[in-house]
């Protein structure tokens, strides 16, 4: 079966196509959640990163990523970073500290055996604020930063789809084949 990938102009394109020859389909997303450490504050543009420069700072975009303060990220099992720390280099480190988690967004339509296919990450939100917190590297009740991520929002998740088109969201996307033609 051939999978042909396509960028959002072309699939919304071929979904409009579909609609005007009367073609019956249906449009699935399947959105699943990453944390493999694709994305890092090295590599993010210099307008995302300006959300994180509170904790962290780089000379310049791909450049090695070091923390300000101490602070603590609860999203990864409550990690604590200390201050003056690497954490994220898109050369020097083998396994970088620091991650931003993403959803991995993707449309498909299978039509005549052959499935359209576009995909896409949406990265999480930062949220930083300062909370109390107790721990054998803080001590008791001292003030710390906390990182802390928040899904994307839903409309970062949706493409423009023509009108009348229905969207199923999908688990798991399973292949059914069906031998009883063989027969």
């Amino acid at each position: 079966m051939p999978l042909y990938e396509c960028n959002e102009h072309q699939f919304v394109e071929n979904v409009r196509r579909l609609l005007e020859a009367g073609d019956k389909f249906i449009v699935n997303r399947r959105i699943t959640m990453h944390d493999d450490a694709k994305y890092g504050p090295a590599t993010l543009p210099d307008e995302e990163f300006k959300r994180y420069e509170t904790l962290v700072t780089r000379k310049v975009v791909n450049s090695t990523v070091t923390t300000k303060i101490p602070f603590v990220d609860t999203f990864h099992s409550s990690r604590f970073y200390d201050a003056d720390e690497t954490v994220h280099s898109t050369t020097a480190l083998m396994f970088p500290r620091m991650s931003i988690p993403y959803y991995r967004v993707e449309y498909s339509v299978n039509v005549w055996g052959g499935t359209y296919f576009f995909a896409f990450d949406a990265l999480f939100d930062p949220e930083i604020v300062i909370e109390k917190r107790s721990g054998r590297r803080l001590g008791k009740g001292a003030l710390v930063h906390v990182l802390r991520y928040s899904p994307p929002n839903e409309r970062v998740l949706a493409i423009n789809m023509p009108k009348g088109v229905v969207v199923l969201d999908v688990k798991h996307m399973v292949r059914v084949i069906d031998h009883s033609s063989n027969f």
